[in-house]
């Protein structure tokens, strides 16, 4: 056996457990945020439910917002790994918004009617407490999409990527706020789809 490789090996199993371990702290923080909320969770809860000690918990969020940030950030990240999966099938950003749109009107309207799955509902509870953190999620996430439609010739020239995703995602946002209008319903996710597919994206398009 070559020299180190013990070693190595030893190093590559320990990152891999402090990574495991991290996880399970974070998703022992979700379920203690959907059963009491974030307000009245503490660490002292999370090392109890992760069933570790306070001390590891410390070891890996020396601060209590530490954790809450990056418990909604892992929820965040599974969140936008299944909807880009509903998204990526589609070649054009105004089918993308609108698979995202509909995806968005489905989890508000299961959620009024408390029919979410958990992970769904806590990402749900979570996003409504952190609307600044949802929204820079939601615009990050939404980048590379329109960069893409801008290399495609589908939006103006002078659209900032950045900008172009803040604006989509603002108007996405604003169907948790304001479920209802005289155009949709999020009872009718696909009449939320078609609306950012009709109009979300044409904030972007044609000339100025």
């Amino acid at each position: 056996m070559p020299r180190g490789s013990t070693a190595t090996k030893s190093s590559t199993t320990s990152v891999a457990t402090d990574d495991s371990t991290r996880t399970r702290i974070l998703q022992a923080a979700l379920e203690c945020f959907m059963q009491i909320g974030i307000s009245r969770t503490s660490l002292h809860d999370v090392a109890r439910h992760a069933q570790v000690s306070r001390g590891t918990v410390y070891r890996y969020f020396s601060e209590r917002q530490e954790l809450i940030d990056a418990a909604i950030e892992l929820r965040g990240q599974r969140y936008y790994q299944e909807a880009a999966a509903k998204m990526d099938v589609f070649d054009t950003l105004a089918e993308q918004i609108g698979a995202f749109g509909e995806t968005v009107g489905r989890n508000v309207a299961d959620f009024s009617r408390n029919r979410l799955r958990d992970d769904e509902s806590m990402f749900m509870r979570l996003s409504a407490s952190d609307r600044d953190g949802a929204l820079r999620r939601m615009s990050h996430f939404l980048v590379p999409y329109v960069e893409a439609a801008k290399s495609r010739g589908e939006v103006r020239k002078d659209v900032d990527p950045e900008e172009g995703a803040e604006w989509l995602a603002r108007m996405l946002m604003s169907v948790t706020a304001m479920p209802s209008s005289a155009v949709f319903e999020v009872r009718r996710p696909k009449s939320v789809g078609k609306f950012m597919a009709t109009y979300g994206v044409a904030g972007l398009l044609g000339d100025r």
